[in-house]
C-alpha cells in the first residue's frame, strides 16, 4: 500500500508514523487503536496524505476533541494568514513568552533605506529582527533567496543602529521564520552569515513544532470549535494562543459566544494546553 505526498512522490503507507503522531499529541491507547482501524477500513492505493490525515482527524475529532486541536496543529499555524497578519502576531507572541517585548508590521530606517519589519523584538540591550515567511499550503519550501534578500536588509538595518554610540555587533540579531520548511541552501547560507533560522523541523529537535508542543504555545486557530470569523475577532482583542484564552475565559462573551456554547470552547481550550481539571470545572 502507497501514499502520495504533497509534493507528488509516491511511498509506502506507515502506520507507525500515524501512531507517532498521535502519541505525541496524548491520544489515548484505545483512541488510538479505534482510529487505526478507521484507517484501514478506508485506505486506499495511493491515497493522498492529506485524505489520510482527515481520515485521522475526523475520527479524532469524535473521540477526544482537545486532542484533535492539537493534532491539527500544522493546519492550524497554515491557517493563521494571510489578512491582518496573524502569522506575524503569533511569532511575536512566542518571543513574548520567551521575555521579548515585541511590535510587529513596523517600518525601520536603515543605513541607506526604510524598511517594513514583521517583528522588533527587545530583551534588554537585545534587538532582534524577524521576517516572516508564512505559507498557507504544504509543500512550498523558503529558499536561499529569501534568506540572501532578508539579510541584506537586515545589514542595512544593524549599519543604521550601529551608527549610534556603545552599541555592538552582538546587540542585534536578525532571524528569518516560516511554517514550512527550509531548504539546504537557506539552512547553510543562513547558519554561516549568523542568521538565526526557525522553520517547522529546524533547528533539528527545536524547530517550531517541537517549541509549539514542550512550551504548550498553540496557536488560537487549532480550536476545532470556533468559527474562522470568531477567531479573528479573538486575534483582534489579542488572544493569539489558546494559553490566552484559558487566561481570558471573558473574552468569549465580548465576541458572542455565551453559554453551553463558551463552555464547550473553553474545554477544548484546556485541554490543548493539557489542563484538563481546570476545563472540567467549566
Amino acid at each position: 500500500m502507497n501514499v502520495t505526498k504533497a509534493n507528488g512522490e509516491i511511498v509506502p503507507f506507515n502506520p507507525g508514523k500515524i501512531r507517532a503522531s498521535l502519541k505525541r499529541v496524548n491520544a489515548s491507547p484505545a483512541n488510538i487503536e479505534e482510529i487505526m482501524g478507521e484507517v484501514e477500513n478506508e485506505i486506499f492505493d495511493e491515497i493522498s496524505t492529506s485524505h489520510l490525515y482527515r481520515i485521522v482527524f475526523r475520527k479524532l475529532k469524535k473521540l477526544q476533541r482537545g486532542v484533535a486541536g492539537k493534532y491539527n496543529l500544522k493546519r492550524a499555524v497554515m491557517s493563521l494568514g494571510p489578512s491582518g497578519y496573524p502569522f506575524e502576531k503569533y511569532v511575536a507572541a512566542l518571543w513574548a513568552v520567551d521575555g521579548f517585548s515585541t511590535r510587529t508590521n513596523l517600518i525601520v530606517k536603515g543605513a541607506c533605506v526604510s524598511h517594513e519589519v514583521d517583528v522588533v523584538a527587545q530583551n534588554g540591550g537585545l534587538v532582534e529582527y524577524l521576517e516572516c515567511k508564512h505559507h498557507s499550503s504544504r509543500g512550498k519550501v523558503c529558499s536561499v533567496r529569501n534568506a540572501l534578500y532578508f539579510y541584506a536588509r537586515f545589514q542595512d538595518l544593524e549599519r543604521r543602529a550601529l551608527s549610534k554610540p556603545g552599541l555592538e555587533v552582538g546587540d542585534y540579531r536578525g532571524w528569518l521564520v516560516t511554517n514550512n520548511r527550509f531548504t539546504s541552501e537557506a539552512q547553510t547560507y543562513g547558519t554561516c552569515v549568523g542568521l538565526g533560522l526557525l522553520s517547522w523541523d529546524f533547528p533539528p529537535k527545536n524547530g517550531l513544532r517541537e517549541r509549539i508542543d514542550k512550551m504548550g504555545l498553540h496557536p488560537i486557530t487549532c480550536l476545532t470549535s470556533v468559527s474562522k470569523k470568531k477567531l479573528e475577532l479573538l486575534m483582534d482583542r489579542g488572544i493569539t494562543l489558546c494559553m490566552d484564552l484559558c487566561k481570558r475565559p471573558d473574552v468569549l462573551s465580548e465576541i458572542g459566544i455565551t453559554g453551553s456554547t463558551a463552555g464547550k470552547v473553553m474545554r477544548e481550550a484546556f485541554e490543548i494546553c493539557g489542563t484538563e481539571k481546570t476545563a472540567s470545572k467549566n
